[in-house]
């Protein structure tokens, strides 16, 4: 019997290989606790990760500091070429992030993703020393560029564990989003206070240590990535094996010696239509995201706070968004529900832009945040997941993940634009107005697909009694199967 192929040059994981009797991988150890080894996993690919996407998060949050501390002013930059500068960053992405999925399926998401994570580091840093408008647009296009790994992430974190296991940890993850810009507000109300140091501005401080950071933690990341599953160090043999057997019962694949598929699966998920809705609904949200982790240090300096206090006064409701979305993938990962999640969190954020559009009353503005944000940024981990969940086998899901990441950026580039010239501050209101109409699109295209997978899996359901009656029993595991299959039922 052969469980764990480790001779395999093919693929970013070791092939998880069931055999076709599912008695041959033997009965459970009773020694083995689930909660042991999924703990032990926990403790050694979220923390990685979950650092590896703040740092990247945290570079799309300082700009926005960074606006506030003087850098427009000192680039004398108009709002227009401030949003120019944004939009440059944003467009890298949309040719790389489809090509770049495709490198992680062959030289792997532990390799690939901290070097591009170190190397964003550099090109950070260098937006603190640049003097000149054209030089910081060469560090935006470059520091874009290398965004591109942030859906590896999604893949990778993806084979780690069974699918109704997988959004509480997407949403440990998707926390740094959340995070990143009440953090970066805190941080940079202290280290803006460097001002003049080595000649030095604030912002320009800001710049130099985010990149420094990365530069560290992408090195550290390249160290202690676990290539797979079954290479987690301290996990014991009898764990490995369960681990293996959690993930092939639950058609997890991690095999990746089909990635020559990798553009045939690409044309197949762009006329599914699960893949379809889940990726709009990815748009729609990330224009939310995107606008108001930049832009809302403006927002609330537009709501009577000024410098370093509107800085701080960003954090409780990103806070708030953090728990909210920890709260919420709890209950999803408990019963399934992704799309309700979805729909529900989305109407939360319709109830916040809602009131700050109706309100001219600063301190009931500054509370509709505490819906808008937590809602909007909830949504996130969810649609992730739920991508993630209802597409396979490994190569197919790689593919989804980066049709989808494609449409998040085009939403990145809209918010800027929204925010940053078409909408006037200090009310940005034609933008408040479209985030709320894009909300509304968010749970309608939930509800869609929730509509659409409830019924593919009444006909799988028939598809599979039908097989039963006929055979007598349903056929042995084999390869991981597709999500098109009869034996594959989608998560709701």
């Amino acid at each position: 019997m052969e469980v764990f192929d480790d001779k395999s040059t093919a693929s970013i994981f070791e092939h998880v290989v069931l055999p076709q009797d599912d008695h041959a991988l033997g009965a459970p150890d009773p020694s083995v606790r689930s909660t042991r080894v999924w703990l032990k996993m926990d403790l050694l690919v979220l923390p990685i990760v979950t650092l590896l996407f703040f740092i990247d998060c945290l570079g799309h949050a300082n700009i926005g500091n960074a606006r506030i501390a003087g850098l427009q002013q000192t680039l004398s930059m108009s709002d227009k070429q401030f949003s120019i500068a944004m939009t440059v960053a944003a467009i890298p992405p949309i040719f790389l992030q489809i090509p770049v999925n495709y490198l992680m399926i062959i030289v792997g998401p532990h390799i690939l993703v901290p070097i591009m994570v170190a190397l964003m580091g550099v090109s950070s840093g260098l937006q603190g020393v640049v003097a000149t408008y054209p030089g910081f647009l060469a560090c935006r296009f470059f520091t874009g560029l290398l965004q591109a790994c942030l859906a590896g992430l999604l893949i990778y974190l993806a084979c780690f564990y069974p699918r109704r296991m997988l959004q509480i940890r997407t949403s440990v993850m998707y926390c740094a989003l959340a995070l990143a810009p009440s953090i970066s507000g805190l941080v940079a109300a202290a280290i803006v206070r460097l001002d003049g140091l080595l000649h030095k501005s604030g912002y320009a401080w800001l710049f130099l240590l985010e990149g420094a950071a990365a530069v560290v933690f992408g090195l550290i990341g390249l160290l202690i990535m676990p290539k797979s599953p079954t290479s987690v160090y301290f996990l014991r043999e009898s764990e490995k094996l369960f681990v293996a057997r959690a993930l092939a019962v639950d058609n997890v694949d991690t095999k990746t010696s089909e990635h020559d598929r990798f553009w045939y699966e690409m044309r197949r998920v762009v006329v599914q239509p699960h893949v379809l809705l889940v990726s709009l609904s990815g748009f729609l949200a990330d224009v939310t995201v995107s606008g108001l982790g930049v832009f809302l240090p403006s927002i609330v300096a537009g709501l009577g706070f000024e410098g370093s206090r509107a800085q701080l006064m960003v954090v409780p409701p990103f806070v708030v968004g953090a728990a909210f979305s920890l709260l919420t993938s709890l209950v999803s990962d408990r019963y399934g529900c992704r799309g309700l999640t979805i729909a529900f969190c989305a109407t939360v954020a319709v109830v916040g832009f809602a009131i700050h559009i109706a309100s001219e009353q600063n301190s009931i503005r500054y509370f509709s945040l505490f819906l808008a944000v937590p809602g909007s940024f909830s949504a996130c981990p969810a649609l992730a997941t739920w991508q993630s969940n209802n597409t396979a086998p490994l190569v197919r899901r790689s593919a989804a993940i980066a049709f989808g990441s494609t449409l998040t950026t085009f939403g990145g580039i809209l918010s800027v634009w929204l925010y940053g010239s078409i909408s006037a501050p200090p009310g940005y209101t034609s933008a408040t107005i479209t985030l709320l109409a894009f909300q509304i699109g968010i749970v309608l295209c939930a509800l869609s697909a929730l509509a659409y997978l409830k019924t593919e899996n009444r006909r799988k359901k028939l598809a599979r009694e039908e097989y039963v009656h006929q055979h007598g029993e349903r056929p042995p595991h084999g390869d991981p199967v597709s999500n098109e299959s009869i034996w594959f039922e989608y998560v709701m």
